[in-house]
């Protein structure tokens, strides 16, 4: 009853170990045989994508969109607004009543369901470990569901426990009350991963810990995605998670509306329309700061040695951190060539140059 429940929310696959004999057709087989192809770019497209519950409420309208392959698109808005529905209808958890949903080019309404969710991890934001299972059960999970033996689930749970930077010599014994709600959402994102699936969903995963623990998870799950590179459609009502996450970010309204689609740094300086300013608030300028990359300065203006020094590829955001709290109210950028100085004109440029 447990395992055939848990098939509705992580993924399932055919991961292999290096050395290791394949168990059944591999995962580009299946999805050729049925018309999907795991290195599509987008990965995932909506085509005038609808859902209409029976008594007549629409929760998305009418939604295109496309997400590029190994990119991270936030789906952002107020309640209602029908992000989740959106996700759910990528792994049909949610069927849409109207248009297309495409996953490695094949309408997912043509495909097996249970095939599909194979190549889709899920990940929520009460992360659903469960509480009789070790950690290293937990995350394993996904595997013993394909007959993989003790021994390849044990190495390829451990493997991911690495990955998400829980040792499993510590953590692999340990049962999820023993573990923080930060640790549980990371062996929530392991067990999603368990079987190298193209594409990840995330509902709102980072929201039901502390701020501080929220910062951190960020941080490292951006840090493995830059390892995995995996597809990822991640759902939040936070604009700010949704700029530092987001290659792309989709804005929506009530009734399910597509208000703009877009990069962080082209949502804050050109809202599309008077919602999504509202939506991004009036400090949107100041979160340009950190979407916005130092430009290459080209002052020739002579460089104390004593001034404190950035590297040339933070963030504005970073840049200007480092002025303010820099006592001559400059510091100096180094990167290739000699140092160069760094004024608060020369960031106000940077950002009026960006717009």
């Amino acid at each position: 009853m447990l395992l055939a429940g848990l098939k509705q929310f992580v993924s399932v696959g055919s991961h292999v170990l290096p050395g290791e004999p394949r168990i059944g057709r591999s995962r580009r087989n299946e999805w050729e045989d049925h018309g999907m192809d795991s290195t599509a770019d987008p990965m995932i497209s909506l085509r005038e994508a609808t859902k209409r519950y029976p008594d007549g409420t629409v929760a998305v309208h009418s939604l295109n969109m496309d997400v590029r392959r190994g990119e991270i698109c936030v789906l952002v808005g107020p309640s209602g607004c029908g992000k989740t529905t959106t996700m759910r209808m990528i792994n049909r958890l949610a069927d849409p009543t109207g248009g297309q949903v495409l996953v490695g080019g094949e309408d997912v309404t043509n495909v097996d369901v249970k095939l599909l969710r194979r190549h889709i991890g899920y990940v929520i934001q009460a992360v659903g470990l469960f509480p009789h299972y070790t950690v290293r059960k937990n995350v394993g999970t996904v595997c013993a569901l394909l007959g993989w033996d003790k021994k390849r689930i044990t190495a390829r749970a451990d493997e991911l426990l690495d990955l998400v930077d829980l040792d499993p010599s510590t953590y692999g014994d340990r049962y999820p009350n023993q573990l923080s709600g930060g640790q549980r959402q990371r062996v929530g994102v392991a067990r999603a991963l368990a079987a190298d699936p193209p594409v990840l969903l995330m509902d709102e995963p980072f929201g039901a810990v502390d701020p501080i623990a929220r910062e951190n998870l960020q941080t490292q799950f951006l840090a493995l995605q830059s390892q995995v590179e995996k597809t990822v459609v991640l759902v939040t009502h936070d604009i700010d998670e949704a700029v530092r996450m987001g290659d792309r970010i989709a804005v929506m309204r009530q009734g399910g509306y597509l208000e703009q689609y877009a990069t962080p740094a082209e949502i804050l300086a050109h809202p599309a329309s008077e919602f999504v300013a509202d939506f991004v608030g009036r400090d949107r300028t100041l979160k340009r700061l950190s979407v916005t990359p130092l430009p290459v300065l080209t002052s020739q203006a002579e460089v104390d040695a004593a001034l404190p020094r950035i590297p040339a590829d933070v963030s504005l955001q970073a840049a200007l951190t480092a002025l303010l709290e820099s006592p001559a109210g400059r510091v100096a950028v180094i990167g290739e060539g000699e140092p160069r100085l760094l004024t608060l004109d020369s960031i106000h440029s940077a950002l009026r140059a960006a717009a």
